[in-house]
Formats: structure tokens, C-alpha cells, sequence
């Protein structure tokens, strides 16, 4: 065995090569790893999609504020605390709200006409729990579905 032949000097081309595969295996692993945590979010949350008409309801108490809300089309709304958030807002004050109805379900389905009245969320610890909106103004009414964090109904509805 010829040591000589073994242990040579002109071996110079093996370092470049070894660091350009090196540098390769670590673009491509690195690719694959933001690519992964980029594309395994899943699909995005949507709002419910609804046409809903909404108009102050004539037939309720007047220290009330009640809407009569009607479901033209779409999806089911579930207007419950959990699902929906609502802001009522006069132009000068923006409150969450808290949606009841005398129905069993606060649910609206194709079709569905339901009148619902607002109590201020959370109810203060003193006070009235009332909205403050008198007859005569406009309230801003904004819907929010809790899920998506998007508004599927922003209408001003007078009182």
C-alpha cells in the first residue's frame, strides 16, 4: 500500500462540495419548516352570511329598547351571549348588549321573525342595566359573531 498515494495534497475539491450540500439540506429543511407552520392553520372562520331586517318594534314598552328582527335569507344566527357579540352605540356612548326574547330559543332561522330587547352586558352594579336610548335617536346596532371576530349586521335603526 503506497501511503503516499493515500494522504495527497491535491484533495481541495471535497470541503466546497461537502458545504454546498450542506447549505442545501439546511434551505431545504428550513423551507419545509415555515411552510408547514404556514399552511397547517387550517381554513379561516367565517361570520355567518344572513340578510336580516332589523326596525325598532312599535308594539313594546317604551323604556325598552326592542327591535322586531326579520331572517330574509342565509345562514341560522344565534344571537345568545356566547355566539354573538352586540354593540348598541348613540353617537356618543357604545355599550355591549345582551339580546332576550320571549321565545325559547334566541335563534333565527330562515324566515323567522322575532322582536328582541337589549339590557346593557355587563349589568352595572348600580343603576339601571338600560341601554339609554330614548325615542327619537338612533342607535348604531353592530352584530359581531364572537367565532370569526367579523360584523355580519351594522345597521342605525331609529326609535
Amino acid at each position: 500500500m503506497d501511503f503516499k498515494k493515500l494522504f495527497r495534497k491535491d484533495d481541495k475539491a471535497v470541503s466546497p462540495v461537502i458545504g454546498v450540500i450542506l447549505m442545501v439540506a439546511i434551505t431545504v429543511i428550513l423551507a419545509a419548516a415555515i411552510g408547514s407552520s404556514v399552511f397547517s392553520h387550517g381554513a379561516a372562520q367565517a361570520a355567518p352570511q344572513a340578510s336580516l331586517d332589523i326596525k325598532k318594534d312599535t308594539d313594546s314598552e317604551a323604556a325598552k329598547i326592542a327591535v322586531r328582527i326579520e331572517h330574509l335569507g342565509g345562514d341560522t344566527i344565534n344571537l345568545d351571549k356566547d355566539s354573538t357579540r352586540i354593540i348598541i352605540s348613540d353617537g356618543t356612548t357604545t355599550k355591549d348588549a345582551i339580546a332576550a326574547t320571549t321565545s325559547a330559543t334566541s335563534t333565527l332561522s330562515v324566515g323567522d321573525v322575532k322582536v328582541f330587547t337589549f339590557t346593557q352586558d355587563p349589568a352595572p352594579t348600580s343603576g339601571s342595566a338600560d341601554i339609554g336610548i330614548t325615542d327619537g335617536k338612533t342607535a348604531n346596532i353592530k352584530f359581531v359573531d364572537k367565532k370569526s371576530g367579523q360584523i355580519f349586521l351594522d345597521r342605525n335603526v331609529a326609535f
